[in-house]
């Protein structure tokens, strides 16, 4: 970014898994006070939370859930392969021209 002095840094998305381990509150706490301590002070912190994604070995159904009820829906099987939901992540950065910003070189 300091390359390019008339960008400056709009927004940015952080996905958070129900598994990753990271509380959503905690974390988009924390990137606020990072955000509003640097150079870009009006960055808007977006957090998108992820649901665990399922595969059931049994019967071979993938599913999606947001509870701790890991137990597959058709056949009722414990024996799962959790296939989403463990990531924390930065998904986007929002750049923006700003069209006020002047060239310092």
């Amino acid at each position: 970014m300091e390359s390019h002095p008339r960008c400056r840094l709009a927004a940015l998305t952080v996905v958070v898994g129900t598994f990753s381990g990271a509380d959503p509150e905690s974390l988009e706490f924390a990137m606020r006070l990072v955000v509003e301590e640097s150079a870009w002070p009006t960055a808007e912190v977006r957090i998108r939370t992820e649901p665990v994604a399922l595969k059931c070995r049994a019967c071979g159904r993938t599913y999606e859930t947001e509870t701790l009820n890991l137990a597959c829906p058709d056949c009722g099987g414990f024996d799962v392969e959790v296939t989403g939901g463990r990531d924390l992540r930065l998904e986007s950065l929002e750049v923006v021209q700003d069209d006020e910003a002047t060239d310092s070189s």
